[in-house]
Formats: structure tokens, C-alpha cells, sequence
């Protein structure tokens, strides 16, 4: 997780973390940066990318993840603790959302990605969205937060959804939704209204993260 090219979700954690479990967070990162350096790019891949593949075909109506999780944890043991959280949390979160809505719901075949430049600070990637349309109602993009700890709260979630729609410039901010998967709670504008001062405040976290890494890394 170099934070000059950072996961919108990775940067959220690190906003949303305490300064203990913020150096921590940096500091492993340090670590897996010069690992890398040393011994070349690491296989094994994301965590997550599996369920998250898993629960988009759900959606889509390709999948069971109830069926899908036991396997992936049969083929990496691993996971048997986080993936069946992580799957009864998206599926309150989707089964109760089809329940509210009487109409039909279509997912998108196209990944929906893009990335937000910030001169002088790095690049932030909007990446691994779910997005479907309701009826006639429109779009919804959704990006997933899957970090165990910290949960996610409103504030930074506006500012995530902010971050989103700079990236994802052809959709409305209205249709942008942050689903914190764990715990099957969705931000949208409605429960992050914006102020109209998202920009100043991202990057003025962005750029303390960014000394805070570099102040750690020369401890190296």
C-alpha cells in the first residue's frame, strides 16, 4: 500500500484509525514495502477479492454465497473466521434492500472503477464497486469497506463518497454509496451530507498520513 497510489478503502482506514493502529498500519506497510524491494513482488493476492467476486455474483443472481463461503474456506482455511462475517453482513445488507424495493434490480456487467489525482499528494483508486440499477430509479455504485477495525463512521465517509464521485465523475453523487460490509451499514449523501469543504479536509488528512509515513520510514 505505497499512499502515493492507496485504495480509497485503505485511505479511509487510515483516516479513521487511532494513532496507535494508524503507526501500526503504516509501519507494516513500510515493512511489506521493503520486503518487496529486497525479495521482488509477493504472491497470495487480496484477502478479500474472493468473497467480494462472490457477493458480486450473488447480486447478479450467478452465485450463492452461502454456498460459495464454505468452499473458499475449505480451499483457504484462513478465512473461516472473517469470510462468514463478512458474507451475513452483506447478505442483511442486500436481502433487506431488495425487500424495501419493489422493483426489479439489474447489476452491471461493466467495472465500474476510475481514480482520483491529487497534485502533490498521490493517486487514490476507486476500484472493486458493485453497481445496479433499481427500475427506473437510476444507478447505484457501491464501494465496500471490509476493514474489521475500524468501523466506519459518517464523517470520513463523506469524505470517501466525495473522493468517489471525483473518481467516477459520470455518476451522480446522489447514487454513490460506502457499504461497510462487517457490519451491513451503507453511507450515502442522506446519512453524509456534504459541507462543501470535503476537498480541504481530504487533503489535509492525506497529507498527514503522508508525513506520518515518511517521519516512520526513516526510523528504517
Amino acid at each position: 500500500m505505497a499512499i502515493d497510489l492507496v485504495s480509497l478503502r485503505k485511505l479511509m482506514q487510515l483516516m479513521l484509525a487511532s494513532d496507535k493502529r494508524r503507526t501500526g498500519l503504516l509501519r507494516a506497510d513500510i515493512t511489506s514495502d521493503l520486503r518487496r524491494e529486497q525479495n521482488g513482488p509477493g504472491g497470495g493476492g487480496d484477502f478479500h477479492t474472493p468473497f467480494w467476486a462472490d457477493a458480486k455474483g450473488h447480486a447478479a443472481d450467478l452465485t450463492d454465497l452461502r454456498r460459495a463461503t464454505p468452499e473458499r474456506i475449505l480451499a483457504a482455511p484462513g478465512r473461516a473466521r472473517l469470510y462468514p462475517q463478512l458474507t451475513g453482513g452483506f447478505l442483511t445488507w442486500w436481502e433487506e434492500r431488495r425487500r424495501r424495493r419493489n422493483e426489479p434490480f439489474t447489476v452491471d456487467d461493466d467495472h465500474i472503477r476510475g481514480r482520483l489525482t491529487l497534485e502533490g499528494l498521490g493517486v487514490v483508486k476507486v476500484e472493486s464497486t458493485l453497481g445496479f440499477s433499481i427500475g427506473d430509479d437510476g444507478h447505484r455504485v457501491v464501494y465496500p469497506y471490509f476493514c474489521e477495525d475500524p468501523e466506519m463512521k459518517a464523517e470520513v465517509a463523506r469524505l470517501g463518497l466525495w473522493a468517489m464521485a471525483q473518481a467516477l465523475p459520470q455518476y451522480e453523487l446522489d447514487d454513490l454509496r460506502i457499504l461497510d460490509v462487517l457490519r451491513s451499514s451503507s453511507y450515502s449523501t442522506i446519512e453524509s451530507p456534504m459541507r462543501g469543504t470535503e476537498e480541504e479536509e481530504f487533503r489535509a488528512l492525506y497529507q498527514a498520513l503522508t508525513d506520518r509515513r515518511q517521519e516512520l520510514r526513516r526510523e528504517y
